[in-house]
């Protein structure tokens, strides 16, 4: 039932978009204005050593219908996303993989949203506000679409660029997990509601060199500050050296009210990357570090707001951030030339030196591997296969397969 109300819902949708654009062809709102439908199939398995009772699994379609306007006077426009999963398979107790919906009897399910409902008004050639619910892509608050569909956000979104810099701002109240059909209030142990505001910019000097910063608090729950440099070294024609650094802290603001974040909670983390480029090869080294507590990136502990790490070992399931944590990575990508749109990756990383409450030294590590193709002959279809093994002194060691077929078409 869900995916036919979806589908009647899209070609409802669809079938207006076509005749007001017909009726207002002359309209700022639908001149320049866009409709694209994202398609993604979506095969989760989690194999968990050696209880293979709590194994993970889940296969759902995913659609994404996002529609863009124009601005009416070149000032004012809306743009919206339907979010709709079904259920393809997922057995009760094989939930909890942010595929589909798991209820609280174990049972999974599909969901459907308006995941982006917002509108935008112009101030000027290169700013803007943004109001209402929407995906956002910033180091401190980051709707991660690591699944069948994203995570949302609901608030305010203020941006400006001038020449190189860009700066922006941002103030939400609720947010919407991936598999969330809702959008809900942020609330701390204490059952009060509070809200994140959040302000950040770049700057990009002529010679690459490109400078980051956020700073952003959540009242009474947490405060965090973002940092990172990246700078590309060109060594000859066919190579290149990129050069990256990042740096988090985190620490109470208040009470620290909140799952992980106590009255004392104080955390820092830094990561240094290297890459060398040449063709179609890259080759990585990666070094992180966290001084204090595990870092918590998230606004209310992964209950609404699915905000992850802007760090080079934040990887497919573990992020490397544990108390005390150090973690070395070396990652090699290929893109197959004899076979085009094909690409490839793996990665490995180990990581030591986790403070323990048994006073004991903690340690894991995670094996990636990655094969992507884009078809040649279907514009906008593509094909990712995603494999990670994971063993760890801190969680349950787990072998894992994603596969996901996305396909976007403009209509």
């Amino acid at each position: 039932m869900l995916i036919k109300r979806t589908l009647l819902v899209t070609a409802m949708i669809t079938a207006s978009y076509s005749q007001l654009s017909l009726a207002q062809e002359g309209s700022g709102f639908f001149n320049g204005s866009k409709l694209d439908l994202n398609l993604r199939t979506f095969y989760f398995n989690r194999d968990f050593i050696p209880n293979a009772s709590a194994d993970r699994v889940a296969l759902a379609q995913g659609l994404r219908l996002n529609f863009q306007s124009g601005y009416i006077n070149n000032i004012v426009g809306f743009d919206a996303s339907v979010f709709a999963v079904g259920k393809l398979h997922g057995e009760d107790d094989k939930g909890k993989t942010g595929t589909l919906r798991t209820l609280s009897n174990g049972e999974q399910q599909g969901y459907a949203k308006f995941g982006q409902a917002f509108f935008k008004v112009k101030l000027g050639e290169n700013s803007g506000v943004n109001v209402g619910r929407m995906t956002l892509s910033t180091p401190l608050l980051d709707d991660s679409d690591s699944r069948t569909t994203p995570s949302s956000t609901q608030g305010v979104y203020a941006y400006t660029q001038y020449q190189n810099l860009n700066l922006y701002a941002i103030w939400s109240n609720k947010g919407s997990a991936k598999t969330s059909q809702e959008f809900r209030d942020y609330t701390d142990s204490n059952g009060s509601d509070y809200s994140i505001a959040i302000a950040g910019g770049n700057y990009k000097f002529n010679s690459g060199l490109d400078l980051s910063f956020a700073y952003g608090e959540a009242d009474n729950v947490l405060s965090q500050t973002y940092a990172s440099v990246s700078y590309p070294i060109a060594l000859t024609e066919r190579d290149q050296l990129n050069l990256n650094g990042t740096a988090y802290h985190g620490e109470t603001d208040g009470d620290g009210a909140q799952g992980g974040v106590g009255s004392d909670y104080r955390s820092n983390l830094y990561s240094l990357s290297v890459q060398w480029v040449r063709d179609n090869k890259k080759l990585s080294l990666s070094y992180q570090a966290v001084n204090g507590d595990e870092y918590q990136e998230s606004w209310d502990n992964f209950t609404n707001d699915d905000t992850g790490l802007y760090s080079s070992n934040s990887v497919q399931v573990l992020d490397f951030d544990r108390a005390g944590e150090r973690s070395l990575q070396a990652r090699f990508d290929y893109q197959v030339p004899k076979v085009k749109g094909l690409s490839l990756m793996t990665r490995y990383i180990r990581g030591d030196n986790i403070k323990r409450s048994d006073g004991r030294e903690g340690k894991e590590w995670e094996r990636d591997i990655e094969a992507k193709y884009a078809f040649q002959s279907i514009k906008g279809l593509s094909l990712h296969l995603r494999n990670a093994s994971v063993r760890s002194t801190e969680a349950t060691d787990l072998d894992e397969n994603r596969l996901i077929l996305n396909y976007s078409v403009a209509l």
